[in-house]
């Protein structure tokens, strides 16, 4: 585990980065499960409504797979690869704060199926991640915390 300002970040992680969306991808046997990095969670603020694609949804790269409200900003949160909605967390939309609480562990969003092992591949894992990770915990001049 990586601690830059105050942000986790997971080595073991594959991470979608868009812009500053920066959504992370663990995989699952043939099954990947997605949710927000605490740099994300962060930057968002107190998360107070989170709503997730329906199971058996299909999702398009870069598409939202869940939209994300908080004090401070609303969004959506996009699908690291193409695929089909298999599993949701269903606490997160009951208990929001969750996914500032716990970004890798309980916050987690949906399980996804990927349509294609190479979307996988694609993440940005490693080294690659975290210098680009690094840049935004820099350019935005985020501080982590955890609520």
């Amino acid at each position: 585990m990586v601690v830059e300002a105050g942000c986790e970040i997971p080595e073991d992680l594959s991470y979608y980065i868009e812009g500053k969306n920066t959504v992370w991808v663990k995989p699952e046997g043939d099954v990947i499960i997605v949710g927000i990095t605490d740099i994300a969670q962060t930057m968002a603020g107190k998360v107070v409504k989170v709503r997730v694609k329906r199971k058996g949804i299909k999702v398009d790269k870069g598409r939202p797979v869940a939209t994300m409200e908080s004090g401070k900003w609303a969004g959506p949160v996009p699908a690291p690869v193409s695929g089909e909605v298999i599993e949701v967390n269903e606490a997160v939309e009951k208990t929001p704060v969750i996914v500032n609480q716990d970004p890798y562990g309980k916050g987690w969003l949906v399980k996804i199926k990927p349509n294609s092992s190479d979307e996988v591949k694609q993440l940005l894992s490693g080294q690659q991640a975290l210098d680009k990770l690094r840049q935004i915990i820099s350019s935005e001049k985020v501080q982590c915390k955890r609520l």
